[in-house]
């Protein structure tokens, strides 16, 4: 049996459950037995997580030990739970091995980055990545004076596994300035954020150690874990439609996690994360950073979307690293969601210890980055507030391009309301992400369903849309959407015995 997932106890699931819908109809029985099953579908509920006994569950809901106990009975007679004598009983997927979860591509297809196969042509809109254009006159100047400076390298043999220490200082005065005291020694240049991931996993566990990830996550950061052949341990963030539930990070369920399960690293994007676009609450940073010291578990950071605020929205809460009283954190950041994804600069920050031995690492596979994107960074981050804010403007306008088309073309489809980041977390009136992503080409489009963000298949009722196109290419998008949404519905799979029912 799998057990990379925790026991959880009565009031984390009451919590992920949220409140008995309204007008909800039938046996008491199975109506929990229904609400536990859409929670582990929607990825609230982590595949192979243990449910707590019957007498605590019925405690916690007020309900009689009996209506759990047939619930309970129900799901796994449905193939929805696994129960041992001493073991109690653990979630899982109907058709499944005991306590396996299914492979995502089953769901998705078997060709194309995302599961399909990847329309190509002028006319083919890519709401699958979220990355925004250039600005091209801050990146243009920056680019002549990173030329001007070049001949100053010229002598030296460009090799630099730490990055220029120009720009290390640059990315450290950055958390300073955000009351994160930081020096260029904690700073190592790599090659995008996902570089300096790979760089961390590989660094800091080894094969068949667990990795504590949000789920729904960041899927290239799904796929290293997968690759580097240790195995991700997903805590479940609620959706768009279930905002009753709190907020979207559990700090006693992600305790409970890192204290049963014993990961080796823990993962979360806490600054608009990928894809729901939540932000982490102060008080919710303090709480993870106590329970992962308690646990001894570093905390990877990924802050990739931090400077994608909104125009005019609130203060963000304090970077992770200000909660971290003996530099055991790991934070990421990168300059392409921000600025572009051609410019392939990274970084992370950490202890000088740790940041030796990942400037090591690093120089086994990749020996140094290109210097003048280098040079050209420096320049960018010494004076970024014009491009920063033209890219948060590109990106307001374009949710609420997005927001207003969805609300007019397809009304039933509830998304998330994000304050800054690139996209949105789309609930689904049915489990069809995947067929929407089979069809998609046919209309020009290229989506990434909801399985590609998880690790087990479930998600399949949501959506992720970036509003990184231009406003009249999302509004062209959602009418396609549109006109194969019922079509898609209509061949949803139902091959899963009381799985998409």
């Amino acid at each position: 049996m799998n057990e990379s997932t925790a026991r959880i106890s009565a009031a984390t699931l009451v919590r992920r459950l949220g409140p008995l819908p309204a007008g909800g109809s039938g046996p008491a029985y199975r109506n929990l037995a229904e609400r536990i099953r859409n929670a582990v579908l929607d990825g609230r509920l982590a595949v192979s997580a243990g449910l707590p006994s019957e007498r605590e569950l019925a405690a916690g809901l007020t309900l009689s030990r009996t209506t759990v106990a047939a619930a309970y009975t129900l799901l796994r007679q449905q193939g929805w739970l696994d129960s041992r004598r001493g073991s109690g009983s653990r979630l899982r997927l109907p058709g499944t091995d005991s306590g396996a979860v299914a492979d995502p591509a089953r769901s998705v297809g078997p060709a194309g980055w995302f599961g399909v196969p990847e329309p190509s042509g002028p006319d083919v809109i890519d709401l699958a990545t979220a990355s925004l254009p250039a600005p091209a006159e801050a990146i243009t100047a920056a680019a002549a004076k990173a030329v001007a400076d070049l001949p100053a390298h010229l002598g030296g043999d460009g090799y630099s596994p730490y990055g220029l220490l120009g720009l290390r200082e640059a990315i450290a005065d950055r958390y300073t300035l955000d009351g994160v005291p930081t020096t260029a020694d904690q700073i190592l240049v790599t090659n995008g954020a996902q570089h300096a991931f790979t760089l961390t996993l590989q660094e800091l566990t080894a094969p068949g150690d667990r990795v504590l990830i949000e789920c729904p996550t960041y899927p290239l950061a799904l796929d290293a874990i997968r690759a580097a052949r240790r195995i991700p341990g997903p805590v479940g963030l609620p959706g768009p439609d279930q905002e009753q539930c709190g907020g979207p990070w559990d700090p006693d369920l992600i305790a409970a996690t890192l204290r049963q399960t014993a990961p080796r690293l823990a993962y979360l994007i806490p600054d608009f994360q990928n894809p729901t676009g939540a932000v982490m609450d102060a008080e919710t940073r303090a709480a993870v950073a106590r329970a992962a010291r308690a646990s001894n578990t570093p905390l990877l950071i990924d802050e990739s979307f931090r400077d994608m605020s909104f125009p005019g929205r609130e203060a963000l809460p304090p970077r992770m690293a200000s909660f971290d009283s003996g530099l055991r954190m790991v934070s990421l950041g990168s300059l392409s969601k921000s600025f572009w994804g051609g410019l392939r600069i990274g970084w992370i920050r950490a202890a000088p210890t740790l940041i030796n031995r990942l400037a090591t690492g690093r120089a086994l596979g990749d020996m140094s980055g290109p210097v003048l994107d280098q040079l050209l960074a420096i320049h960018l981050l010494r004076d970024p507030q014009d491009a920063l804010d033209l890219q948060r403007g590109r990106l307001a306008s374009g949710a609420a391009t997005l927001t207003g088309a969805l609300t007019r073309l397809l009304p039933r489809w509830q998304a998330s309301r994000p304050t800054g980041g690139a996209f949105l977390w789309v609930a689904l009136p049915g489990p069809f992400a995947s067929e929407l992503a089979r069809l998609a080409p046919s209309v020009g489009l290229r989506i990434a369903p909801g399985p590609r963000f998880g690790p087990d298949g479930t998600m399949e009722s949501y959506l992720r849309l970036p509003f990184s196109q231009p406003p009249e290419k999302l509004t062209t998008a959602v009418h396609r959407l549109a006109a194969i949404a019922d079509r898609a519905a209509e061949r949803r799979p139902t091959d899963v015995s009381g799985w998409l029912a």
